[in-house]
Protein backbone atom coordinates (compact mmCIF):
# COMPACT_ATOMS: atom_id res chain seq x y z
CA UNK A 1 0.00 0.00 0.00
CA UNK A 2 2.64 2.26 0.26
CA UNK A 3 4.20 1.91 -3.54
CA UNK A 4 3.87 4.87 -5.87
CA UNK A 5 2.08 4.53 -8.90
CA UNK A 6 3.36 3.19 -11.98
CA UNK A 7 5.71 1.55 -10.50
CA UNK A 8 7.32 -2.85 -10.62
CA UNK A 9 8.62 -4.27 -7.99
CA UNK A 10 10.84 -7.58 -7.71
CA UNK A 11 10.25 -10.21 -5.46
CA UNK A 12 8.39 -13.17 -4.28
CA UNK A 13 5.34 -15.08 -3.51
CA UNK A 14 5.36 -16.29 -0.26
CA UNK A 15 2.80 -19.05 0.90
CA UNK A 16 2.95 -18.48 4.78
CA UNK A 17 0.61 -21.38 5.12
CA UNK A 18 3.46 -23.49 5.18
CA UNK A 19 5.92 -24.54 7.67
CA UNK A 20 9.01 -26.68 8.27
CA UNK A 21 10.16 -28.73 11.17
CA UNK A 22 14.15 -28.19 10.89
CA UNK A 23 16.49 -30.21 12.47
CA UNK A 24 14.11 -30.37 15.73
CA UNK A 25 13.15 -26.87 15.93
CA UNK A 26 9.97 -24.95 14.88
CA UNK A 27 11.14 -22.48 12.29
CA UNK A 28 9.95 -21.51 8.71
CA UNK A 29 11.93 -22.50 5.93
CA UNK A 30 12.14 -19.74 3.28
CA UNK A 31 12.92 -21.52 0.36
CA UNK A 32 10.20 -23.53 1.01
CA UNK A 33 7.59 -21.61 1.41
CA UNK A 34 8.42 -19.41 -1.98
CA UNK A 35 5.60 -20.37 -4.80
CA UNK A 36 6.98 -18.31 -7.70
CA UNK A 37 9.69 -15.08 -8.18
CA UNK A 38 7.41 -12.59 -9.73
CA UNK A 39 6.82 -8.55 -11.00
CA UNK A 40 4.42 -6.60 -8.69
CA UNK A 41 2.62 -3.97 -10.88
CA UNK A 42 0.92 -0.79 -9.00
CA UNK A 43 -1.23 1.28 -10.90
CA UNK A 44 -3.71 4.22 -8.74
CA UNK A 45 -6.64 5.62 -9.11
CA UNK A 46 -7.80 7.08 -11.65
CA UNK A 47 -5.45 6.84 -14.36
CA UNK A 48 -5.95 2.64 -14.59
CA UNK A 49 -7.91 0.56 -16.93
CA UNK A 50 -10.97 0.76 -14.37
CA UNK A 51 -9.75 4.23 -13.10
CA UNK A 52 -9.60 2.50 -9.91
CA UNK A 53 -6.57 1.31 -7.46
CA UNK A 54 -5.30 -1.98 -9.14
CA UNK A 55 -2.26 -4.12 -8.27
CA UNK A 56 -1.18 -6.55 -11.35
CA UNK A 57 0.81 -9.90 -10.00
CA UNK A 58 3.01 -10.94 -13.23
CA UNK A 59 4.11 -14.82 -12.51
CA UNK A 60 5.70 -17.59 -14.36
CA UNK A 61 2.81 -18.63 -16.55
CA UNK A 62 2.96 -22.27 -16.04
CA UNK A 63 -0.31 -23.96 -14.64
CA UNK A 64 1.41 -25.48 -10.93
CA UNK A 65 2.35 -21.24 -9.99
CA UNK A 66 -0.83 -20.24 -11.28
CA UNK A 67 -3.10 -22.02 -9.69
CA UNK A 68 -1.30 -21.76 -6.24
CA UNK A 69 -1.15 -18.14 -6.37
CA UNK A 70 -4.89 -17.91 -7.44
CA UNK A 71 -5.64 -19.86 -4.43
CA UNK A 72 -3.55 -17.86 -1.82
CA UNK A 73 -5.50 -14.88 -3.45
CA UNK A 74 -8.45 -16.34 -2.96
CA UNK A 75 -7.47 -17.46 0.69
CA UNK A 76 -6.37 -13.83 1.75
CA UNK A 77 -10.08 -12.46 0.78
CA UNK A 78 -10.20 -11.84 -2.72
CA UNK A 79 -12.67 -13.22 -4.99
CA UNK A 80 -12.65 -14.69 -8.85
CA UNK A 81 -13.80 -11.67 -11.17
CA UNK A 82 -17.60 -12.48 -12.90
CA UNK A 83 -17.36 -12.63 -16.82
CA UNK A 84 -16.27 -9.25 -18.25
CA UNK A 85 -16.39 -7.21 -15.06
CA UNK A 86 -12.87 -5.67 -15.41
CA UNK A 87 -14.40 -3.88 -18.33
CA UNK A 88 -17.88 -3.64 -16.96
CA UNK A 89 -15.96 -1.60 -14.33
CA UNK A 90 -13.79 0.37 -16.87
CA UNK A 91 -17.41 1.30 -18.41
CA UNK A 92 -19.37 2.24 -15.43
CA UNK A 93 -16.67 4.45 -14.31
CA UNK A 94 -16.70 6.52 -17.33
CA UNK A 95 -13.39 5.42 -18.47
CA UNK A 96 -14.74 3.90 -21.55
CA UNK A 97 -18.57 3.73 -23.46
CA UNK A 98 -20.48 0.45 -24.34
CA UNK A 99 -19.09 0.25 -27.84
CA UNK A 100 -15.75 0.58 -26.67
CA UNK A 101 -16.27 -2.52 -24.46
CA UNK A 102 -17.72 -4.43 -26.57
CA UNK A 103 -14.71 -3.95 -29.18
CA UNK A 104 -12.32 -5.54 -26.26
CA UNK A 105 -14.14 -8.70 -27.00
CA UNK A 106 -13.09 -8.26 -30.66
CA UNK A 107 -9.78 -7.94 -29.99
CA UNK A 108 -9.77 -10.78 -28.32
CA UNK A 109 -11.35 -13.11 -30.89
CA UNK A 110 -9.89 -11.16 -33.98
CA UNK A 111 -8.78 -13.58 -36.62
CA UNK A 112 -6.52 -11.54 -39.17
CA UNK A 113 -4.27 -8.07 -39.00
CA UNK A 114 -6.63 -6.08 -40.71
CA UNK A 115 -9.82 -7.71 -38.31
CA UNK A 116 -7.61 -6.96 -35.32
CA UNK A 117 -7.04 -3.22 -36.87
CA UNK A 118 -11.17 -2.98 -37.02
CA UNK A 119 -11.53 -3.92 -33.61
CA UNK A 120 -9.12 -1.70 -32.48
CA UNK A 121 -10.39 1.53 -33.89
CA UNK A 122 -13.55 0.48 -32.54
CA UNK A 123 -11.63 0.09 -29.24
CA UNK A 124 -9.80 3.82 -29.78
CA UNK A 125 -13.39 5.04 -29.79
CA UNK A 126 -13.62 5.92 -33.84
CA UNK A 127 -17.02 4.53 -34.70
CA UNK A 128 -18.44 5.88 -30.77
CA UNK A 129 -17.33 9.08 -32.44
CA UNK A 130 -19.36 8.51 -35.33
CA UNK A 131 -22.27 7.48 -33.05
CA UNK A 132 -22.09 10.15 -30.99
CA UNK A 133 -21.59 12.80 -33.68
CA UNK A 134 -25.50 11.59 -35.40
CA UNK A 135 -26.95 11.43 -31.67
CA UNK A 136 -25.64 15.27 -30.97
CA UNK A 137 -27.19 16.16 -34.54
CA UNK A 138 -30.39 14.46 -33.06
CA UNK A 139 -30.40 16.41 -30.10
CA UNK A 140 -29.64 19.44 -32.09
CA UNK A 141 -32.72 18.76 -34.29
CA UNK A 142 -34.97 18.33 -31.28
CA UNK A 143 -34.00 21.52 -29.95
CA UNK A 144 -35.06 23.17 -33.26
CA UNK A 145 -38.03 21.48 -33.04
CA UNK A 146 -38.93 22.74 -29.12
CA UNK A 147 -37.99 25.79 -30.25
CA UNK A 148 -40.84 25.79 -32.64
CA UNK A 149 -43.41 24.86 -31.00
CA UNK A 150 -42.63 27.18 -28.05
CA UNK A 151 -42.07 29.98 -30.35
CA UNK A 152 -44.56 28.78 -33.20
CA UNK A 153 -45.76 32.83 -33.91
CA UNK A 154 -42.26 33.98 -34.69
CA UNK A 155 -40.36 33.54 -37.84
CA UNK A 156 -41.78 31.85 -41.38
CA UNK A 157 -42.55 28.56 -40.04
CA UNK A 158 -42.17 26.37 -43.73
CA UNK A 159 -38.29 27.72 -43.98
CA UNK A 160 -38.00 26.28 -40.46
CA UNK A 161 -39.40 22.69 -41.03
CA UNK A 162 -37.93 23.06 -44.18
CA UNK A 163 -34.42 23.65 -42.75
CA UNK A 164 -35.40 20.59 -40.15
CA UNK A 165 -36.47 18.30 -42.31
CA UNK A 166 -32.88 18.64 -44.37
CA UNK A 167 -31.27 18.09 -40.90
CA UNK A 168 -32.92 15.06 -40.60
CA UNK A 169 -32.34 13.75 -43.82
CA UNK A 170 -28.82 14.13 -43.67
CA UNK A 171 -28.60 12.26 -40.61
CA UNK A 172 -31.06 9.68 -41.91
CA UNK A 173 -28.25 9.26 -44.81
CA UNK A 174 -24.98 8.95 -41.87
CA UNK A 175 -26.93 6.20 -39.80
CA UNK A 176 -28.13 4.12 -43.61
CA UNK A 177 -24.61 4.60 -44.27
CA UNK A 178 -23.30 2.83 -41.20
CA UNK A 179 -25.76 -0.27 -41.45
CA UNK A 180 -24.71 -0.69 -45.33
CA UNK A 181 -21.57 -1.31 -43.98
CA UNK A 182 -22.99 -3.85 -41.04
CA UNK A 183 -21.99 -7.09 -43.33
CA UNK A 184 -17.93 -5.42 -43.89
CA UNK A 185 -17.61 -5.39 -40.28
CA UNK A 186 -19.62 -9.16 -39.61
CA UNK A 187 -17.05 -10.21 -42.54
CA UNK A 188 -13.98 -9.01 -40.48
CA UNK A 189 -15.32 -10.46 -37.34
CA UNK A 190 -16.86 -13.98 -38.15
CA UNK A 191 -14.94 -14.53 -42.06
CA UNK A 192 -16.96 -15.31 -45.16
CA UNK A 193 -17.96 -19.12 -45.14
CA UNK A 194 -16.92 -20.46 -48.56
CA UNK A 195 -18.04 -23.78 -49.23
CA UNK A 196 -16.20 -26.39 -51.55
CA UNK A 197 -18.77 -28.41 -53.18
CA UNK A 198 -18.68 -30.57 -56.17
CA UNK A 199 -19.06 -34.58 -57.17
CA UNK A 200 -16.86 -37.50 -55.42
CA UNK A 201 -13.11 -37.41 -56.55
CA UNK A 202 -13.17 -33.75 -58.67
CA UNK A 203 -10.19 -32.61 -55.96
CA UNK A 204 -12.20 -30.89 -53.23
CA UNK A 205 -9.77 -32.16 -50.92
CA UNK A 206 -6.77 -31.11 -52.89
CA UNK A 207 -8.66 -27.70 -53.83
CA UNK A 208 -8.64 -27.28 -49.71
CA UNK A 209 -5.33 -27.89 -49.47
CA UNK A 210 -4.03 -26.10 -51.95
CA UNK A 211 -5.61 -22.60 -50.27
CA UNK A 212 -4.81 -23.67 -46.57
CA UNK A 213 -0.96 -24.32 -47.86
CA UNK A 214 -1.10 -27.46 -45.89
CA UNK A 215 -2.39 -30.89 -46.03
CA UNK A 216 -5.24 -30.76 -44.07
CA UNK A 217 -7.33 -33.22 -45.80
CA UNK A 218 -6.97 -37.16 -47.12
CA UNK A 219 -6.57 -36.96 -50.57
CA UNK A 220 -6.70 -40.36 -52.50
CA UNK A 221 -8.00 -41.40 -56.12
CA UNK A 222 -10.76 -42.64 -54.47
CA UNK A 223 -14.05 -41.55 -54.48
CA UNK A 224 -15.64 -40.69 -51.54
CA UNK A 225 -12.44 -40.45 -49.58
CA UNK A 226 -14.04 -37.45 -47.85
CA UNK A 227 -17.40 -38.38 -45.36
CA UNK A 228 -18.12 -35.35 -43.21
CA UNK A 229 -17.10 -31.50 -43.61
CA UNK A 230 -13.64 -30.30 -42.45
CA UNK A 231 -13.47 -26.42 -41.60
CA UNK A 232 -10.02 -23.91 -41.56
CA UNK A 233 -9.81 -20.52 -41.42
CA UNK A 234 -6.97 -19.24 -44.09
CA UNK A 235 -6.04 -15.16 -44.08
CA UNK A 236 -6.81 -13.75 -47.70
CA UNK A 237 -5.49 -10.17 -47.53
CA UNK A 238 -6.59 -9.48 -43.39
CA UNK A 239 -10.14 -10.97 -44.66
CA UNK A 240 -10.23 -14.51 -42.57
CA UNK A 241 -12.28 -17.12 -45.18
CA UNK A 242 -13.35 -20.37 -43.47
CA UNK A 243 -13.23 -23.08 -45.74
CA UNK A 244 -15.56 -25.73 -45.66
CA UNK A 245 -13.94 -29.17 -47.61
CA UNK A 246 -17.45 -31.21 -47.83
CA UNK A 247 -18.06 -34.56 -49.03
CA UNK A 248 -19.23 -35.88 -52.56
CA UNK A 249 -22.53 -34.71 -52.99
CA UNK A 250 -24.41 -38.03 -54.79
CA UNK A 251 -27.43 -40.05 -54.80
CA UNK A 252 -26.66 -43.14 -52.52
CA UNK A 253 -28.13 -45.53 -50.02
CA UNK A 254 -25.11 -46.31 -48.01
CA UNK A 255 -25.74 -44.49 -44.40
CA UNK A 256 -22.11 -42.99 -43.91
CA UNK A 257 -22.27 -41.72 -47.46
CA UNK A 258 -26.03 -40.42 -47.08
CA UNK A 259 -24.73 -38.55 -43.79
CA UNK A 260 -22.03 -37.25 -45.29
CA UNK A 261 -24.09 -35.79 -48.64
CA UNK A 262 -26.68 -34.42 -45.69
CA UNK A 263 -23.85 -32.67 -43.96
CA UNK A 264 -22.82 -31.34 -47.81
CA UNK A 265 -25.97 -29.71 -48.17
CA UNK A 266 -26.82 -28.33 -45.04
CA UNK A 267 -22.92 -26.54 -45.37
CA UNK A 268 -24.27 -25.05 -48.53
CA UNK A 269 -27.54 -24.04 -47.09
CA UNK A 270 -24.73 -21.72 -44.86
CA UNK A 271 -22.76 -20.62 -47.17
CA UNK A 272 -21.43 -17.21 -48.56
CA UNK A 273 -19.54 -18.13 -50.95
CA UNK A 274 -19.78 -21.62 -52.96
CA UNK A 275 -16.61 -22.80 -54.90
CA UNK A 276 -18.54 -25.20 -57.42
CA UNK A 277 -15.61 -28.01 -58.68
CA UNK A 278 -15.60 -29.46 -61.61
CA UNK A 279 -12.97 -32.24 -63.37
CA UNK A 280 -11.65 -30.95 -66.46
CA UNK A 281 -10.89 -34.62 -67.53
CA UNK A 282 -14.50 -35.45 -67.23
CA UNK A 283 -18.09 -34.99 -68.59
CA UNK A 284 -20.53 -33.98 -66.95
CA UNK A 285 -22.72 -36.08 -65.38
CA UNK A 286 -26.20 -36.55 -63.20
CA UNK A 287 -24.47 -35.53 -60.23
CA UNK A 288 -23.38 -32.51 -61.37
CA UNK A 289 -26.56 -31.13 -63.13
CA UNK A 290 -28.18 -31.93 -59.33
CA UNK A 291 -25.17 -29.91 -57.56
CA UNK A 292 -26.33 -27.26 -60.32
CA UNK A 293 -29.95 -27.15 -59.36
CA UNK A 294 -29.42 -27.04 -55.66
CA UNK A 295 -26.97 -23.87 -55.67
CA UNK A 296 -28.34 -21.66 -58.82
CA UNK A 297 -29.06 -18.65 -56.13
CA UNK A 298 -26.00 -18.82 -54.07
CA UNK A 299 -22.70 -16.58 -55.26
CA UNK A 300 -20.45 -19.19 -56.76
CA UNK A 301 -17.03 -19.52 -57.99
CA UNK A 302 -17.10 -22.38 -60.72
CA UNK A 303 -13.65 -23.77 -60.29
CA UNK A 304 -12.69 -26.24 -63.10
CA UNK A 305 -9.90 -28.48 -61.43
CA UNK A 306 -7.29 -31.20 -63.34
CA UNK A 307 -6.14 -28.96 -66.23
CA UNK A 308 -3.28 -31.50 -66.34
CA UNK A 309 -5.69 -34.25 -67.54
CA UNK A 310 -6.69 -34.24 -71.35
CA UNK A 311 -10.10 -32.10 -71.50
CA UNK A 312 -13.13 -33.88 -71.69
CA UNK A 313 -15.52 -31.30 -70.08
CA UNK A 314 -18.49 -29.72 -72.01
CA UNK A 315 -17.80 -26.82 -69.99
CA UNK A 316 -20.31 -24.27 -72.45
CA UNK A 317 -22.92 -26.39 -70.18
CA UNK A 318 -21.83 -25.32 -67.09
CA UNK A 319 -22.15 -21.50 -68.39
CA UNK A 320 -25.52 -21.39 -69.87
CA UNK A 321 -26.47 -23.09 -66.51
CA UNK A 322 -24.55 -20.32 -64.60
CA UNK A 323 -24.34 -17.26 -67.24
CA UNK A 324 -21.93 -14.36 -65.86
CA UNK A 325 -20.73 -16.51 -62.84
CA UNK A 326 -16.96 -16.50 -62.41
CA UNK A 327 -14.58 -19.30 -64.04
CA UNK A 328 -11.50 -20.08 -63.25
CA UNK A 329 -9.12 -23.28 -64.50
CA UNK A 330 -7.02 -24.78 -61.76
CA UNK A 331 -4.69 -27.70 -61.11
CA UNK A 332 -5.17 -28.08 -57.13
CA UNK A 333 -1.96 -30.89 -57.22
CA UNK A 334 -0.08 -27.75 -59.14
CA UNK A 335 -1.16 -24.95 -57.83
CA UNK A 336 -1.66 -23.66 -60.43
CA UNK A 337 -4.38 -20.67 -61.02
CA UNK A 338 -4.75 -21.27 -57.12
CA UNK A 339 -4.04 -17.37 -56.98
CA UNK A 340 -5.62 -16.43 -59.69
CA UNK A 341 -8.53 -18.15 -57.66
CA UNK A 342 -7.89 -16.77 -54.42
CA UNK A 343 -8.22 -12.54 -56.31
CA UNK A 344 -11.46 -14.00 -57.43
CA UNK A 345 -12.31 -14.32 -53.89
CA UNK A 346 -11.18 -11.36 -52.57
CA UNK A 347 -13.43 -9.76 -55.53
CA UNK A 348 -16.14 -11.05 -54.17
CA UNK A 349 -15.83 -9.54 -50.85
CA UNK A 350 -16.57 -6.58 -49.75
CA UNK A 351 -16.84 -6.25 -54.08
CA UNK A 352 -13.14 -5.68 -54.13
CA UNK A 353 -12.60 -3.01 -52.26
CA UNK A 354 -10.51 -3.98 -49.11
CA UNK A 355 -11.17 -1.50 -46.06
CA UNK A 356 -9.15 1.25 -44.83
CA UNK A 357 -7.04 1.74 -42.03
CA UNK A 358 -9.68 3.82 -40.94
CA UNK A 359 -12.02 1.23 -41.05
CA UNK A 360 -14.68 1.09 -38.39
CA UNK A 361 -18.04 -0.07 -38.02
CA UNK A 362 -20.56 -2.34 -36.34
CA UNK A 363 -19.54 -5.05 -34.19
CA UNK A 364 -22.63 -7.02 -33.09
CA UNK A 365 -25.75 -7.74 -33.75
CA UNK A 366 -26.52 -5.76 -30.80
CA UNK A 367 -25.66 -2.89 -32.18
CA UNK A 368 -26.94 -3.26 -35.50
CA UNK A 369 -30.33 -4.02 -34.26
CA UNK A 370 -30.34 -0.46 -32.56
CA UNK A 371 -29.27 1.36 -35.74
CA UNK A 372 -32.00 -0.34 -37.82
CA UNK A 373 -34.56 0.45 -34.62
CA UNK A 374 -33.02 4.02 -35.25
CA UNK A 375 -33.31 4.30 -38.74
CA UNK A 376 -37.00 3.57 -38.55
CA UNK A 377 -37.62 6.65 -36.00
CA UNK A 378 -35.90 8.59 -38.27
CA UNK A 379 -38.05 7.66 -41.30
CA UNK A 380 -40.94 8.52 -39.31
CA UNK A 381 -40.21 11.62 -38.33
CA UNK A 382 -38.98 12.38 -42.34
CA UNK A 383 -42.17 11.37 -43.21
CA UNK A 384 -43.79 13.55 -40.16
CA UNK A 385 -42.17 16.40 -41.45
CA UNK A 386 -42.82 15.83 -45.72
CA UNK A 387 -46.69 15.39 -44.56
CA UNK A 388 -46.59 18.71 -42.30
CA UNK A 389 -47.46 16.59 -39.48
CA UNK A 390 -47.73 18.76 -35.91
CA UNK A 391 -44.38 19.40 -34.62
CA UNK A 392 -45.01 17.56 -31.13
CA UNK A 393 -45.39 14.08 -33.50
CA UNK A 394 -42.08 14.93 -34.64
CA UNK A 395 -40.97 15.72 -31.81
CA UNK A 396 -41.75 12.31 -30.41
CA UNK A 397 -39.82 10.62 -33.21
CA UNK A 398 -36.54 12.32 -33.25
CA UNK A 399 -36.30 11.85 -29.02
CA UNK A 400 -37.11 8.07 -29.65
CA UNK A 401 -34.30 7.57 -32.25
CA UNK A 402 -32.12 9.86 -29.29
CA UNK A 403 -32.74 7.39 -26.43
CA UNK A 404 -32.52 4.74 -29.12
CA UNK A 405 -29.21 5.23 -30.03
CA UNK A 406 -27.90 5.71 -26.87
CA UNK A 407 -28.09 2.63 -25.76
CA UNK A 408 -25.00 1.98 -28.65
CA UNK A 409 -22.43 3.52 -25.91
CA UNK A 410 -24.55 3.44 -23.03
CA UNK A 411 -26.08 6.69 -22.47
CA UNK A 412 -29.51 4.97 -22.56
CA UNK A 413 -29.33 1.17 -20.95
CA UNK A 414 -30.34 -0.88 -18.29
CA UNK A 415 -28.22 -3.14 -15.99
CA UNK A 416 -30.18 -6.48 -17.84
CA UNK A 417 -29.11 -5.43 -21.14
CA UNK A 418 -25.12 -4.45 -19.41
CA UNK A 419 -25.59 -8.19 -17.82
CA UNK A 420 -26.01 -10.05 -21.33
CA UNK A 421 -22.96 -7.76 -22.90
CA UNK A 422 -20.50 -8.71 -20.84
CA UNK A 423 -22.11 -12.45 -20.01
CA UNK A 424 -20.03 -13.06 -22.75
CA UNK A 425 -16.26 -12.30 -22.11
CA UNK A 426 -14.45 -14.27 -20.75
CA UNK A 427 -13.63 -14.92 -16.51
CA UNK A 428 -12.26 -11.20 -15.41
CA UNK A 429 -11.62 -9.41 -18.53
Amino acid sequence: SGFKTYTDHYGHIIDRRQKTVVRRQKTEDRSQRIVDEVILTVMRAPRSYTKEDIVEINCHSGIAPLKKILDLALHNGARLAEPGEFTKRAFLNGRIDILQAESVLEVIRAKTDLSLRAAMNNLEGLFSKKINDIRHGLIGVLAHIEACIDFSEEGDMRARRKDILNRVKHLRKDIERLISRADEGKILRQGIKTVICGSPNVGKSSLMNALVKESRAIVTHIPGTTRDTIEEVVNMNGIPVVLVDTAGIIDTTHPIEKEGVRRSHFSLQKADLVLFVLDYGRRINKNDMDIVRNIRDREIIIVVNKIDLKKRIDIDMIKRAFPKRPLVYISAINLSGIDKLEKMIRGIIFKGRVPTADFASVSNDRQLDILLRTIEDVREATDALRKKVSMELVAIYVRSSIETLGMITGHTITEEALDRIFSEFCIGK
